[in-house]
């Protein structure tokens, strides 16, 4: 296990809660402890880092390690992922790409962690499958945001003097979890840094930004409070495919897992966004989620309108 020792610098540099570090070693030490298990892992980390191969395709070896060593396969998964933070900093600056990047990107193990620490009361990850995107570089931590290089999801889209077809290149954007406000100031920052990174695989004069998330959905700007920095994050784009859905597959990021299930005046309400939603669905009243495109010219958000225009137009 050459890498531990980065490991535990990335641990050291994004603060990681101090149980969560110990519970990392110590399923790092046990690996190192039993020749078994150090051999399994090493097929694993050939299987992941080298082959690129999804932790799907090996499975069977992260749960028989979990087994060997009496802990979470969610914490080998991301004892693995942290330990691949090594050739990974050495593929950046291979391919001239900043180390303020890297750090920003290695930061989503950190948020992931602590997802999994609210739902299953696991330092670990049971999101294992994402981090691929950012091993391959086909994914980036840029300020406050990720971006995926990506494709155009609709049939065409003809404004703004801008025409995008179906599969053209575009950015994908993800909000990762526990990090700092959605201010708008924290916004531009974030859309001038992407815009600098990605310029060139765009016409110079703008980048185009894809993203399908609950987060989006119109209505949560008749759910959320009116100056909350999550509803004025809504306005920065333009909506193209609005789903209302029954079942909130996402309800797990507001309530966690073991809530999410919970009947509306069962809903735990410690923070405003779960009161406000949790008060949308006292009403009988759904959510949703939306695909919406957003286009930066390196000054302006091009698709950023007010609340009364936004209503005016999409009519929310």
């Amino acid at each position: 296990m050459k890498n531990y020792n980065h490991a535990l610098l990335v641990m050291e540099k994004h603060d990681y809660p101090a149980e969560a570090r110990e519970a990392i070693i110590r399923a790092e030490e046990k690996i190192l402890a039993n020749e078994k298990a150090n051999k399994i892992y090493e097929s694993m980390y050939r299987a992941y880092w080298l082959k690129k191969k999804n932790f799907g395709e090996f499975s069977d070896k992260s749960k028989a390690l979990a087994e060997l060593i009496d802990e979470s396969v969610y914490t080998v998964y991301l004892v693995l992922l942290l330990n691949c933070t090594k050739p990974l900093l050495a593929a950046y600056r291979k391919a001239g790409i900043s180390e303020e990047i890297y750090w920003t990107s290695v930061l989503d193990l950190k948020s992931k962690m602590l997802e999994c620490k609210e739902n299953y009361d696991i330092w670990g990850t049971f999101v294992e499958g994402w981090f691929m995107g950012f091993y391959k570089l086909e994914r980036f931590g840029i300020g406050r945001f990720q971006f995926d290089l990506s494709d155009f999801g609709e049939e065409f889209y003809e404004e703004n003097g801008i025409f995008i077809k179906e599969d053209e290149f575009c950015l994908g954007l993800h909000i990762p979890s526990h990090r700092e406000p959605l201010t708008y100031e924290v916004r531009m920052d974030t859309y001038k840094k992407a815009f600098e990174f990605f310029k060139d695989r765009f016409d110079g004069k703008h980048i185009i930004v894809c993203c399908n998330s609950w987060l989006l959905y119109p209505d949560n700007l008749n759910i959320l409070p009116e100056k909350s920095n999550a509803a004025d994050f809504i306005l920065d784009f333009q909506p193209l495919d609005i789903k209302q859905t029954y079942d909130f597959g996402d309800c797990w990021r507001i309530f966690n897992v073991g809530k999410s299930c919970l009947r509306p005046a069962e809903l735990p309400r410690n923070t405003s966004m779960q009161k406000a939603f949790a008060e949308w669905f006292d009403q009988g009243k759904k959510a949703g989620s939306a695909y919406c495109i957003l286009i930066f010219d390196g000054e302006k958000i091009v698709t950023r309108c007010d609340r009364e225009t936004y209503r005016k137009k999409y009519g929310y």
